[in-house]
């Protein structure tokens, strides 16, 4: 990831703004997914990552554009770097045992921490299942049935606007980037935004692994970011 403060070989201002908003959009969307692969069952991918380090690394090379916010990431990374060792069972084990079935598993669908919203949890679901289904099928995303509202999804969602946005940006395609950003911030607003917080303060208090703790912690921090104001982490809960 080229850092976008200092390196372009744009000369016209509209040209050379667009291309470093196309590099932060694809480090966004690079942020995005890394969490989307950490948050589903770990394989064989995930554990050959993070014994390379790849997915410390990449996160740094993907934020180098925060400048001085960029710090704020730096104690958790360096936590989930000394995971590096964790063994491909250690983390399947824990996995099961805080998002597995479990009766005292911590959910991780968006339809389990809005039942408030709705009059049962069954409405809940299918609500929130329509509402994020509409927001896919705008973009020729279908993800498996009754899978819509799982966390890695909503993460490889976002992952997938940031990089149509940054697609946009490359071609100088100012307005439809633009417009791709309000359907991210919408998304924020209307799902990940309303219940994420929760979702890690419930995994932060089952004493996780040293790697899902670093991972909570580190996407908490990482929306706290991207939402702005409004937004409750989950240590202030």
């Amino acid at each position: 990831m080229i850092d976008p403060r200092t390196h372009t070989n744009e000369t016209n201002p509209k040209h050379r703004a667009c291309s470093i908003l196309h590099q932060v959009a694809r480090g966004r969307s690079q942020v995005y997914r890394w969490l989307a692969l950490s948050f589903y069952a770990p394989d064989a991918e995930l554990a050959h990552a993070l014994n390379a380090g790849r997915i410390v690394e990449d996160i740094l090379l993907a934020t180098v554009w925060l400048g001085e916010d960029r710090k704020k990431f730096l104690t958790h990374l360096g936590k989930l770097r000394e995971c590096a060792s964790s063994a491909w069972s250690d983390l399947a084990s824990d996995y099961q045992r805080l998002f597995g079935k479990s009766s005292e598993r911590v959910p991780m669908r968006e339809s389990a921490y809005r039942w408030r919203e709705a009059s049962a949890l069954l409405d809940t679901a299918n609500q929130v299942a329509l509402a994020l289904r509409q927001h896919y099928e705008q973009f020729g995303v279908a993800p498996i049935a009754n899978h819509e509202d799982l966390l890695p999804v909503e993460l490889e969602f976002m992952a997938f606007l940031c990089e149509c946005e940054s697609n946009e940006w490359k071609n100088n395609a100012a307005e439809r980037a633009r417009q791709l950003r309000l359907q991210e911030r919408t998304f924020l607003d209307d799902h990940l935004g309303r219940w994420f917080p929760e979702f890690c303060r419930r995994v932060s208090d089952r004493a996780p692994h040293p790697f899902y703790t670093a991972l909570i912690f580190l996407s908490d921090t990482w929306l706290n970011l991207e939402y702005g104001p409004g937004y409750v982490p989950a240590r202030s809960l």
